[in-house]
């Protein structure tokens, strides 16, 4: 289980800080000789990790249950990150069209490559880090 966890919790934070980096990269390379909408980068990128960490605490507590169902019943480990990475993006979605495009919290159309950042990075972290399989014996293994 720890080792879910940790798991759980690498591909979540890297998700967390990572994706704000690539979110202002975008909004840089698009604004060149623009009007620097994204503000300063220092405090930008610190409002970003506060309102990642924020809105989506709840869904890395679901992920992480996921993953111990995952790895619990997975076949392979092929499968077990597929499926885990395809969770894990759509639970991303989820959370954007749930807290935030739902409620209008947000006329910017450029807010959509947060959301696409946020998605790489649960998904490349998915297949970057170690996941564990956890095996059921076979019934009736083990008696004689």
């Amino acid at each position: 289980m720890s080792t879910n966890f940790l798991y759980s919790l690498k591909v979540w934070l890297t998700s967390v800080l990572l994706a704000p980096i690539f979110y202002l990269i975008i909004m840089r390379v698009k604004d060149i000789g623009g009007t620097q909408r994204t503000g300063p980068v220092g405090e930008m990128y610190f409002l970003l990790i506060i309102f990642g960490f924020l809105f989506s605490f709840l869904t890395w507590l679901v992920f992480f249950i996921s993953i111990m169902l995952i790895t619990s019943y997975a076949q392979n480990e092929i499968t077990a990150r597929l499926m885990v990475c395809i969770i894990g993006v759509a639970m991303v979605l989820a959370t954007f069209m749930l807290t935030i495009f739902n409620h209008k919290l947000t006329n910017d159309d450029d807010f959509i490559y947060l959301v696409a950042a946020n998605c790489l990075c649960i998904g490349a972290g998915s297949w970057i880090y170690k996941l564990k399989l956890y095996k059921h014996p076979e019934p009736g293994a083990g008696l004689t």
